[in-house]
């Protein structure tokens, strides 16, 4: 088997995988390694995962589109045609993936903090049961999902998205660190998730591990993913403890 042949094996054997595995794992070179990935790209053989990652997963997820969330944001951008810099998003965009049925669900609107009370109070007068996140126990304890509410809370910078769309890893991510606050999913649930998503689907691990980072929730997140004992969720635990190491 030539070299580049070793590297097609080696591919189809992986779902994700660093550069530096792949070095160790089979002895070749990183610069003839990087040639043939780059090659291999080109082909959609491989493709690009982030931080020197890849990944042998060719469908992406696409996040559904939710009309109530569409509809806030577009009032969003004609109410406030100076603010560029929001997010809204809805937690039924992922409820496919969900172990128990979703009766009940939230739309997050996330903007800068200087202008979240204008925000607020002009979807407040359009939108039924909108409300302003409170960092109190008080707001936590009486929020009812069963209103399906609108929540309007300050947006976390470089927050990874597409326009006004946030990625797939920041909901992710967003999604932990909502599990004790608010209840519109079970950790079982979350678990699932990620369980369904990186089985069938290409994950940035640099967005993962990022995001998380400026969260200050990495940890929480890999102790997650540690749960999903299948080949593919070690993978993935595996990189994002290995981009954390100093290079």
């Amino acid at each position: 088997m030539n070299k580049k042949s070793l590297v097609r094996e080696y591919i189809k054997k992986h779902r994700y995988f660093s550069l530096s595995q792949i070095a160790r794992e089979t002895s070749l070179g990183r610069k003839i390694l990087w040639d043939y990935l780059s090659q291999l790209k080109a082909e959609k053989v491989v493709f690009d995962a982030g931080y020197g990652c890849y990944s042998s997963m060719v469908k992406v997820f696409t996040l559904p589109t939710i009309e109530r969330a569409q509809d806030i944001a577009q009032f969003v951008k004609k109410g406030f045609p100076l603010v560029t810099d929001f997010v809204v998003w809805d937690t039924k965009m992922l409820q496919s993936f969900y172990l128990h049925t979703q009766t009940h669900h939230i739309t997050f609107v996330e903007v800068d903090k200087d202008v979240l009370p204008s925000v607020y109070n002009k979807l407040y007068l359009k939108f039924q049961n909108v409300l302003k996140e409170r960092r109190s126990k008080v707001f936590f304890e009486s929020f009812d999902v069963a209103r399906n509410p609108v929540v309007v809370r300050g947006l976390v910078s470089r927050s990874p998205r597409v326009g006004h769309v946030p990625a797939l890893e920041k909901i992710l991510i967003d999604m932990f660190m909502d599990l004790d606050k608010y209840n519109y999913i079970g950790r079982s649930d979350y678990l699932e998730i990620w369980r369904e998503l990186i089985q069938e689907y290409r994950m940035d691990i640099r967005l993962v591990h990022g995001y998380s980072k400026r969260r200050k929730c990495l940890e929480g997140i890999f102790s997650q993913l540690v749960e999903i004992k299948e080949s593919y969720g070690i993978e993935v635990c595996q990189l994002l403890r290995e981009v954390g190491k100093p290079r």
